[in-house]
């Protein structure tokens, strides 16, 4: 019972541990003095900022853009408007994909004294995904790069220029940044780059992405950081996904920085939930409190990091960051060896090692492993929620339930392992743990030797499990000292590593994943769970226990529901006309409740799965009213050289266009808007474009090698439901409009010949 009464103290100091290390600041007030982040100042431009969604090209995008030149102009930035068309090419499923706009970046600059010093450049989108009105993402990174700025200017005259760079056109593929790295003539004054952004309403905010060769930038990041969040490991596993922010440009464009971001509370992210009122103001504080220390020794200095080599590191519990180079991440391993020595020395003169017992301890190992990523996986199968983005969002809607599920499920594993094995092999105690330290160090060396940029997540863990093992002698000893120490160490070890099994859990939608911090916690935790009387049967129940309230959680998740009006159910009706079929039809591609069914049904018609050409997957449908709505208007022409040009005209007010293309005959030369694109490149391989946020008219052009026939499929959206259409009906309070609910798609197929 001794010993479970320690294993809870060490729980509860390590819960309480970990909840200090990730909640956020309290924000100071607009009267902080001027040199502070103050994210009440901030909250007053987010609030004049985020009152609606405001996407690329639409009017509200217009008035942000607005607001940011008068404010930007108000703190002496001078700013200036870059208009340009924007494209961005990428193959989707084999097949070409364009995306392309109008963008209007807003770039300002506070003259430093030395303006022949490269610039530091702090960097944010103010456009938002259609539906929410992102003050969160990313109004909140906007509101953080001028309060960032207005306190360096209130510290004096910078070293150098530091530019503001608001762009335009991140969400639909990066477009602003883009368009500032390939055609503005300030980017090539740009030194290094703190880009910020958010997925999600709140949480501490996290130094995620550097640039190439971070040794430099880390030791900088080391030494300014306030209540710094960052870890090497994170880094390394978001080079290796697929997101991308517009620090993705700014690396593609060689420039060395940092990238910022925080994600909890992603109900919030792209949500209409994403208010000024649900935003957590503490976020907004703890992402200027890192920043700007940075931000400030970079505009005061008179040299940049240098690039080096990448450093292994990570902050402790936000109060500080150990970083070292890689190749020294050896001795740590070799200090974590030496002390599990000295405990099966220990052992080993008290008689209680054997070579059975510790060859257990490597199995045990292994078993811990493998059982928490079955019961995590088990865990996450009971909520019954897929894994698409809006079949994910009953788990978001209740996160920290579902945290809690995962974790004492997790726990239950820690907890009946020992038990089951001191069942069968009462003596073993100190042997089984030496095995487990063993195990431990076999993975952190070939982790150390395979990528040791990442090696602190298994080599801290472990040395303060090897240090627990030495001064207990694995476990034997009945001193009191030391096993206060090696509770301390426990609670630090899990404290931190809870850490991670929240970053995991946020991150990634992958169960598996924390079984490597159960693993780990198990390290420090081992001697607490081997029960004093195993042949009792109650030894087994505090597993047992958590076992069952942890899959239990996730078995109330899955029969109860999760919508409330803070956690919306999302809806999305939309008007669909079918213009060259003359029809018309009310579609969702979220499945219906009983709500969005009874929008669709309006019209007398029966809601039924339908697929339509412009529509990447079938979407429930019933008959509509036909509707007045305007299709673009396209004309095809060939040239006195034989080319052929489509000349694409949106219908006013269009929030975007999307194009499907393809031709019969092998053609050449394809561009867009007179720029070489890689389009149409085989007969009948579609080519996909989006036309975002503009009614400009655009081309697309090519030259055919024969005689044949361009297909155009077309799907317009415009921003309001049909005036002459039965409008939509009150909503209840728990269902929210997601995305492009209320739309009027405008879709046909047009082909031509030549």
């Amino acid at each position: 019972m001794t010993r479970y009464l320690a294993l809870f103290g060490v729980l509860a100091a390590a819960f309480a541990l970990f909840f200090i290390s990730v909640s956020t600041p309290e924000p100071l007030s607009a009267d902080a003095p001027p040199t502070v982040f103050s994210a009440g100042r901030a909250m007053s431009d987010i609030a004049a900022m985020a009152p609606v969604p405001h996407p690329i090209g639409s009017p509200a995008d217009q008035q942000v853009r607005d607001y940011l030149v008068q404010r930007m102009t108000a703190l002496g930035l001078a700013p200036s408007v870059q208009q340009s068309i924007s494209m961005a090419t990428e193959a989707y499923g084999g097949s070409p994909y364009l995306g392309a706009g109008v963008v209007q970046n807003v770039v300002g600059v506070l003259p430093g004294r030395d303006h022949a010093l490269p610039a530091l450049a702090l960097m944010a989108h103010y456009d938002s995904v259609p539906g929410s009105p992102g003050a969160a993402d990313d109004v909140t990174s906007v509101a953080a790069a001028l309060e960032i700025v207005r306190a360096i200017k209130a510290e004096g005259t910078p070293a150098r220029d530091v530019m503001v760079v608001i762009t335009d056109g991140e969400e639909p593929g990066l477009l602003g940044a883009r368009a500032f790295f390939l055609t503005h003539p300030l980017a090539a004054h740009v030194g290094f780059v703190l880009n910020m952004d958010t997925r999600g309403g709140g949480g501490r905010t996290a130094m995620f992405e550097t640039g190439e060769g971070d040794g430099g930038a880390i030791d900088l990041y080391r030494r300014t950081a306030v209540e710094p969040n960052s870890n090497s490991l994170a880094v390394f596993v978001y080079r290796m996904m697929p997101n991308d922010t517009d620090f993705t440009i700014a690396k593609a464009a060689g420039k060395p920085g940092l990238n910022y971001a925080f994600i909890g509370r992603q109900f919030d992210y792209h949500s209409p939930s994403s208010s000024v009122a649900a935003l957590d103001q503490g976020a907004v504080q703890h992402m200027g409190d890192q920043v700007l220390p940075t931000a400030q020794a970079l505009a005061f200095a008179h040299t940049l990091p240098a690039a080096g080599p990448d450093l292994a590191y990570g902050d402790v519990f936000g109060l500080f960051v150990v970083a070292y180079p890689p190749h020294e991440g050896w001795a740590v391993l070799g200090a974590a060896a030496a002390l599990v020595l000295i405990g099966a020395l220990l052992a080993a003169r008290a008689r209680a090692l054997s070579l059975a017992g510790v060859a257990m301890g490597l199995v045990a190992s292994v078993a811990v492993l493998v059982a928490a990523a079955l019961v995590l996986v088990l865990a996450r199968w009971l909520t019954g929620v897929g894994s698409r983005w809006i079949e994910y969002r009953p788990l978001l809607a209740r996160f920290p339930t579902f945290e809690a599920g995962m974790a004492l499920s997790g726990l239950g594993v820690l907890l009946l392992i020992p038990p089951v094995l001191a069942r069968h092999f009462p003596a073993a105690r100190a042997s089984a743990w030496i095995g487990l330290l063993l195990g431990g160090l076999i993975a952190a060396g070939a982790v150390q030797y395979a990528v040791p940029v990442i090696a602190p997540l298994v080599a801290w863990p472990l040395l303060l499990a090897a240090a627990s093992a030495a001064v207990t002698s694995a476990g034997l000893s009945e001193r009191q000292g030391a096993w206060i120490a090696s509770i301390l160490l426990a609670a630090i070890s899990l404290g931190w590593l809870g850490g991670f099994f929240h970053t995991l859990l946020q991150g990634l939608d992958l169960a598996a994943a924390p079984a490597i911090v159960v693993w780990l916690a198990a390290l420090s935790l081992w001697p607490l769970t081997w029960p004093e009387r195993p042949e009792r049967a109650w030894s087994m129940a505090p597993g047992i226990l958590a076992l069952v309230l942890g899959l239990g959680v996730a078995g109330y998740l899955h029969l109860t529901s999760p919508w409330t009006p803070r956690h919306p159910r999302a809806v999305e009706p939309r008007y669909l006309v079918e213009a060259d079929q003359d029809r018309a039809w009310r579609i969702s591609a979220i499945p219906p409740d009983g709500w969005t069914l009874a929008v669709l049904k309006a019209d007398n018609g029966a809601a039924a799965l339908h697929r339509f050409p412009t529509l990447p997957q079938p979407v429930m449908a019933a008959p509509a009213t036909m509707v007045a709505a305007a299709p673009p208007t396209i004309t095809v022409q060939r040239g006195v050289d034989g080319s052929i040009t489509a000349t694409v005209n949106p219908a006013p007010g269009v929030n975007r266009l999307n194009l499907d293309l393809s031709t019969d005959t092998q053609v050449t030369g394809a561009a867009f808007d007179g720029q070489p694109m890689p389009l149409l490149r085989k007969p009948g391989e579609v080519s996909h474009i989006i036309w975002h946020g503009s009614d400009q008219p655009f081309t697309v052009s090519f030259r055919p090698t024969a005689p044949g026939v361009l297909t155009l499929a077309y799907a317009q959206e415009l921003p309001a439901w049909p005036s002459d259409a039965r409008p939509l009906p009150p909503m209840p309070p728990a269902d929210m409009a997601w995305d492009r609910a209320g739309v009027t798609m405008v879709t046909g197929v047009q082909r031509s010949s030549w």
